[in-house]
């Protein structure tokens, strides 16, 4: 068979190996000592703690630095210096818990965050908490999942809604004026918009890939038709919000108290509903307190606006109730799924007691 042959006939004056002077006694000196210029390789990630507010993350470098993260808007907050990063951890500490809602591994040595169906919307929080304030000065429950998938898709012209073209139009009105512009994003932040974004399958094979900024694009936005998937869609396109997580727990007088037991009911509530709700819902639905006081409250005011009763309400059922799980006094400030994970720390229902406090 015919075999393909470079022929060096062409080729004048080449040496065999052998012709070569090989003498290397004499030293050789280096013509160049100093590199003209020097491209150094960034450090990676070797280490990290994400913290109990699950949002911010704590790193350490290749050359012991510490830097401080913020997934929610996939950031680096601070960069620390060589600081201790377990001291640091300690430190950061918050006896709050808030659910797992996103993955993270460092096998590209920067952080890759991995948000999942299964858990993406597990974790919801108020806006305060989260540092976000709103036009009318509520604070809305935020789901952190939720908003940085929104963030991340931004710029996909599919997420826009213009709100013209809705039927509720309260939004309408900003300062006194129509509100013609595209709602975007979430409302209340944006992430870099050079982040990077994967699209995956649960096995790990990569299906599309993309910098945040470029879902604008028309190529990238068809890929983005056929590519995202619907729990992805429901969130960013149709702005479905997730549910709230339930948690059921059993409220019963303390021993102390001198009060019966009640009948077990098992009550259910949203699991960032604090503890200062509950004991209200104590001082008004159980604890009946004798009319002269009630009269007392309302006395000051012969007509208390909704507002000014609640507000009644919170503050005498903290000066007169006090609740506790396992005979450890809760913080009003707490939510019920801190109390279950730092307190009550074990399977089943959680149960809370209350009692009155000694005057």
């Amino acid at each position: 068979p015919h075999k393909h042959v470079t022929s060096l006939k062409g080729m004048q004056n080449f040496r065999a190996s052998g012709d070569y002077d090989n003498d290397c006694s004499a030293p050789l000196t280096a013509l160049c000592t100093q590199p003209e210029q020097v491209i150094k390789g960034g450090t990676n990630i070797v280490q990290c703690h994400i913290l109990n507010d699950k949002r911010h993350i704590l790193t350490k470098d290749s050359n012991n630095s510490v830097a401080f993260w913020d997934v929610l808007k996939a950031c680096k907050g601070e960069d620390l210096g060589k600081v201790d990063f377990d001291e640091e951890i300690k430190k950061r500490f918050k006896m709050v818990y808030v659910p797992n809602w996103f993955s993270v591994d460092l096998k590209t040595g920067m952080l890759t965050i991995t948000l999942d169906e299964s858990d993406c919307f597990a974790a919801w929080v108020a806006a305060k908490d989260a540092c976000f304030t709103s036009p009318d000065g509520s604070d809305p429950k935020l789901n952190l999942g939720g908003l940085l998938l929104q963030a991340l898709l931004e710029f996909w012209p599919r997420t826009h809604i213009n709100p013209m073209e809705e039927e509720e139009i309260e939004l309408n009105h900003v300062n006194g004026e129509q509100e013609s512009r595209i709602q975007k994003g979430n409302g209340y932040f944006q992430v870099p918009p050079h982040t990077p974004v994967i699209f995956g399958e649960a096995g790990g094979r990569t299906l599309f890939r993309l910098l945040c900024r470029d879902s604008g694009g028309e190529t990238e936005s068809t890929l983005l038709n056929e590519t995202v998937p619907q729990w992805v869609i429901d969130i960013t396109v149709d702005k479905n919000m997730p549910k709230f997580n339930k948690l059921p727990f059993y409220l019963q007088p303390h021993s102390s108290s001198g009060a019966k037991t009640l009948k077990k009911d098992r009550l259910s509530a949203s699991d960032m509903l604090q503890v200062r709700k509950v004991m209200e819902h104590v001082y008004e639905k159980i604890i009946n307190l004798d009319t002269e006081s009630q009269t007392t409250s309302s006395s000051a005011n012969d007509k208390p606006g909704e507002q000014e009763k609640e507000e009644d309400v919170a503050v005498m059922a903290e000066e007169k109730i006090e609740l506790m799980c396992l005979d450890q006094l809760l913080d009003p400030n707490m939510d019920l799924r801190t109390v279950k994970h730092f307190i009550w720390k074990s399977g089943g229902d959680l149960t809370v007691h209350y009692r009155q406090k000694a005057t």
